[in-house]
């Protein structure tokens, strides 16, 4: 199977359970860097030219301005898959891995792409907020789930509150996750904007521009 270019290869955690529940709650800075680091290890070490990674939670998603292998999915798949897993598990010192899959868009869906995984970035912070501050308060993890269960943003944003965070002034990479990309070196961006912003698709679209040069 062939895909054309541009397109994505997003990776996510495989069985990361036992992983996250050693993790500080709701989020660890530590497990935040390892996986930049392995996304960073991307473009140092895989031979191929992504124009930027995009990571958040357990995920990172590989933008490619230029198809890799010829566009072959199961090769993209694969080793995306397990460059990815072994940076990881050398940088957590235990075995993880990661699985693949590759997803075609036009050059003009990148920023869209980019800001519905930030979005869910976003539904992913008030959500373990929300979830570990129940916790907290002694609750177990089903009793947690369920009192979650059907409540909208603003009503877990505002149950937060109550308890005297305010998510919107938690540090940005919890919120808006982290990018790594090409500028003078590899950068590791950790207060980027929001991309639906102007200041957002104004740094997609320099870097974008930057490798399609």
């Amino acid at each position: 199977m062939l895909a054309r270019a541009p397109l994505v290869a997003r990776a996510d955690g495989r069985g990361f359970k036992k992983v996250l529940e050693e993790c500080k709650k709701p989020y660890d800075m530590d497990f935040a860097k390892s996986m930049a680091s392995a996304a960073g290890s991307f473009f140092v070490l895989s031979g191929l030219k992504p124009a930027l990674a995009f990571t958040f939670s357990d995920e990172i998603s590989l933008v490619f301005l230029e198809a890799p292998f010829g566009g072959r999915v199961e090769k993209i798949d694969s080793l995306v898959a397990g460059l990815l897993s072994a940076a990881l598990s050398l940088d957590l010192k235990k075995p993880v891995s990661m699985d693949c899959r590759t997803i075609p868009i036009c050059k003009s869906e990148i920023c869209e792409y980019l800001a519905e995984r930030q979005d869910e970035a976003w539904r992913n912070h008030v959500f373990s907020y929300g979830f570990y501050m129940l916790r907290q308060e002694g609750h177990g993890p089903n009793q947690a789930m369920e009192m979650l269960r059907g409540l909208s943003e603003p009503e877990i944003h505002e149950i937060v509150f109550k308890k005297g965070i305010n998510l919107a002034r938690t540090d940005a990479w919890e919120r808006r996750g982290v990018m790594v990309y090409r500028k003078d070196g590899l950068i590791s961006n950790w207060d980027l904007p929001l991309f639906r912003a102007p200041e957002g698709r104004e740094l997609i679209r320099q870097i974008i521009d930057s490798c399609s040069g």
